[in-house]
């Protein structure tokens, strides 16, 4: 009930008339930095910084916090209909939201997209009140041979998303983990794989190569292609094309939205998961739980749905170990933070003794800023749609430009848009010859991180490996991970037993009846 009265309170303040404005504008704000390739919540967050100097506490706060959150919603926008994605949360969803908008069903995955965010952020946010604190102190359980273990078990998914064609898939997380171990090597200081190339010191952004290897390979896919106004007509832009039309299908979605909410919040905790590996994570399990596993990347919807749920509820949680530990889940946490210490807070277990007022009054205004994102996403879909129709025409020219300009924008460098060009024909090679290209993206994100952490472990350990059997949480992962790396295995001797099993019965069989002919004719 104190936490209920709590809420009440915070919603009072909440809901003044500075605080909702800056709620509403920023929830438009998100949405068009989710749309934006290249731009990141980190950066939006930062150039909003100086305008929260004027502003009391709660709206400053609820202004930031809400273009974090927004940022998760927009994100699927471009991925879905554009096949490319701005981040690594919503990279995942282009495997099947950019095919279902193919079939015609872009709404639909969109639609679905809005909803499923909208729950795991309710649910997120719930959890948030009643765990907050508790679950804070879940994280620091993770160190680095945790956040090794984690890492190595995002890693074992490659096989899950591989398909039929294992080495195709480790083919490409191969050629994932090259790319992002490019650079400075963090152990010894010395270029690696730099080729003595000045610019690859810094190693290769995730941005040009995601814009690349899926929005500019779709261009280049599409290059020659005529399009067939007949065809344009015949995609639904009502607001009936923005749900899912049949009642299994509804079911296959919400009980996926309910997975990806639990997945996402449990690996928003840990500090340095964040979004993007609960999207991996929430597809992988969904397409094990599936009975027919290679359908997805086909246009199921809870390709899209799990996903961007994990998505949502990883955003949030990810301000659990920020309030309540003071300590920073992702980069855009980080800054976050720096706008806490500008107003004179310092986000840890004091946040919510002596600031109690400001902490509920964060969580109400993060209650409303995902109730207007709903309304801002599932009002902005039928509008979208209808200008891609419209402009369907000129619509690679158009992924080509911001393609351009997303990588430019990150450094002002040419070589980004070099690398986004390059990445562009590697993922047009990929679709020529039927490679995935999420193992390519998951290798490029968990094999730098994975690398660091074990470079912490051995380091704190002075080289002792047995950490990682010692530690509980540690051992349970690799074993999680050993089982994947197993699977396969198991799944082609269990094949191979099956299909010795009728041989076998019609060896049995015809001795049977040779040996029946056997006795007549000695009869």
């Amino acid at each position: 009930m104190d936490i209920l009265y709590a809420l009440g309170a915070g919603f009072a303040t909440a809901m003044s008339p500075e605080t909702l404005l800056a709620t509403f504008l920023v929830a438009l704000l998100g949405t068009l930095v989710g749309i934006l390739p290249g731009l990141g919540s980190p950066a939006a967050v930062a150039l909003l910084l100086p305008l929260s100097f004027a502003m009391n506490p709660v709206s400053a706060i609820a202004m930031l916090a809400g273009v974090w959150y927004g940022s998760s919603f927009g994100g699927i926008i471009t991925a879905v209909l554009l096949n490319m994605p701005g981040e690594g949360d919503s990279v995942i969803a282009t495997l099947d939201g950019n095919q279902m908008a193919k079939q015609g069903r872009g709404g639909v995955a969109l639609g679905i997209s809005a909803l499923g965010g909208f729950i795991a952020g309710t649910f997120a946010l719930i959890a948030f009140m009643y765990l907050g604190p508790s679950a804070a102190k879940f994280s620091l359980m993770f160190g680095p041979p945790e956040y090794f273990a984690l890492m190595l078990m995002g890693l074992s998914l490659i096989l899950w998303l591989s398909g039929a064609d294992l080495a195709k898939g480790l083919l490409s997380a191969g050629l994932g983990l090259f790319i992002g171990f490019v650079g400075i090597d963090l152990e010894s200081g010395m270029p690696r794989l730099t080729f003595g190339s000045v610019d690859l010191l810094k190693g290769i952004g995730f941005v040009p190569v995601v814009v690349g290897l899926f929005g500019l390979s779709e261009v280049l896919a599409t290059l020659g292609q005529k399009t067939d106004p007949d065809e344009m007509q015949t995609i639904p832009v009502g607001w009936k094309a923005l749900l899912p039309s049949s009642r299994d299908e509804w079911r296959r979605s919400m009980n996926a939205i309910f997975r990806g909410s639990g997945l996402g919040f449990l690996i928003g905790l840990i500090p340095g998961a964040g979004p993007t590996v609960s999207t991996f994570v929430a597809y992988a399990v969904e397409k094990k739980l599936a009975r027919d596993p290679k359908s997805f990347g086909t246009g199921r919807i809870e390709g899209v749905a799990s996903p961007e749920a994990a998505n949502n509820s990883a955003t949030i949680a990810g301000m659990v170990p920020l309030l309540a530990l003071g300590l920073p889940a992702s980069s855009t946490a980080a800054v976050l933070m720096g706008g806490f210490l500008i107003h004179g807070l310092v986000p840890g277990p004091l946040l919510f003794r002596d600031h109690a007022d400001f902490v509920w009054a964060l969580i109400a205004s993060l209650y409303i800023a995902n109730v207007f994102l709903l309304l801002l996403n599932t009002a902005l879909i039928p509008a979208l749609i209808w200008i891609l129709v419209a402009i369907k025409g000129i619509l690679p020219a158009l992924v080509g430009v911001l393609v351009i300009v997303g990588a430019y924008s990150l450094d002002n460098s040419f070589f980004d848009v070099w690398v986004a060009i390059a990445a562009g024909f590697v993922g047009l090679g990929f679709r020529l010859v039927n490679m995935p290209l999420a193992p390519l993206v998951i290798a490029l994100v968990l094999g730098p991180k994975a690398e660091i952490a074990f470079g912490q472990t051995m380091s704190l350990s002075e080289g002792d490996l047995s950490v990682f059997i010692t530690r509980p949480w540690t051992a349970l992962m690799l074993g999680i991970s050993l089982l994947v790396l197993c699977s396969p295995l198991v799944s082609r001797l269990t094949a191979a037993r099956k299909r010795a099993e009728p041989s076998t019965a019609s060896v049995t069989s015809d001795r049977g009846r040779s040996d029946s002919k056997d006795s007549q004719s000695h009869a």
